[in-house]
């Protein structure tokens, strides 16, 4: 039997007090075997052995493309944009998922930018270098924006210091396309008088972490902190598309353990769908523990006690 699932779009609902929360699929990348893409200069044996302890599949590696979009007033905040017309064989459903969830790319008023990767900012533009999202204002960390857009982009902290450098003049036409619509943001800005970004470097330097925050309901979105349960239980590993791989190391333990500390409920850019769920520890080893829910489309976060935020 072939392995591959063939993903349709699709979406989670997360009704809240004020604000409404959607979990749309982009598809999926996968990029084979997973090293040297994730856990780098490790014995593959090693490895394989990980894999197996988690119930991963120890030949292939492919991780969803959640995005997430929050709904507040007559406001439609969009996360990201997926890989777009980039990969249309895998990926590349953003707007197959908007439409199933109601929204229409031309109701979208605002997009983050969590960080500049393809995809997350694919989608910005079509085949044709048309606005996908012709009414839609532009959100990135300064730092990110001047990593990618002020002289030469430095991968030499990198585990792979070249698999960086053919993304430069795509990410570079997608911000220069949207100048005029985009604000740059400070880590640790709130946006949206709803979302407290927050500084997560290593995967790319302005690279951000955000908390989406409704009176005593919360859910935090550490996108490209971790690319797979892998990455959890063996955080030290890391991965290739880490830009400063020591950071990303030293980031994804603090991330883990402060969502651990905190019991925090958290969402990913590409861990397994929906990519919600929690942190936890046995024996100084943390596990993920995804969210419950029982329905197919909606997550229900009212019946929870309050959590903590990172």
């Amino acid at each position: 039997m072939d392995h591959k699932l063939k993903r349709e779009h699709g979406f989670i609902h997360i009704p809240c007090h004020e604000l409404d929360i959607f979990i749309l699929s982009d598809g999926y990348f996968g990029v084979g075997y997973h090293q040297p893409i994730l856990a780098p200069g490790i014995p593959q044996d090693i490895v394989k052995g990980e894999l197996r302890n988690l119930y991963l599949p120890d030949s292939y590696y492919e991780a969803p493309i959640n995005v997430m979009l929050i709904k507040k007033d007559d406001r439609i905040i969009l996360i990201d944009t997926g890989e777009g017309f980039y990969d249309e064989e895998n990926a590349g459903q953003l707007l197959h998922s908007l439409n199933a969830a109601g929204f229409t790319p031309e109701s979208v008023t605002d997009i983050l930018l969590t960080h500049a990767h393809r995809d997350h900012i694919g989608g910005i533009l079509s085949q044709n270098d048309d606005n996908v999202f012709p009414n839609a204002r532009y959100y990135i960390s300064r730092k990110e924006f001047e990593f990618w857009m002020t002289g030469e982009p430095d991968f030499q902290k990198s585990k792979n210091p070249e698999g960086g450098k053919p993304g430069i003049p795509i990410v570079r036409k997608i911000l220069s396309a949207i100048n005029s619509r985009l604000t740059t943001f400070e880590m640790g800005d709130v946006l949206f008088s709803c979302i407290q970004t927050q500084a997560a470097p290593g995967h790319t330097p302005g690279h951000i972490i955000y908390t989406v925050n409704d009176g005593d309901l919360s859910i935090t979105n550490i996108v490209d902190v971790l690319h797979s349960p892998l990455l959890i239980a063996r955080p030290d590993w890391g991965t290739q598309w880490d830009i400063d791989f020591e950071t990303g190391v030293e980031t994804r333990r603090k991330v883990l353990e402060n969502c651990y500390q905190n019991r925090t409920l958290i969402c990913s850019a590409h861990l397994p769908w929906p990519g919600i769920g929690y942190i936890n520890k046995v024996n100084d080893e943390f596990h993920w523990i995804p969210k419950v829910y029982n329905h197919p489309f909606v997550i229900n976060l009212k019946t929870e006690p309050a959590i903590k935020a990172v």
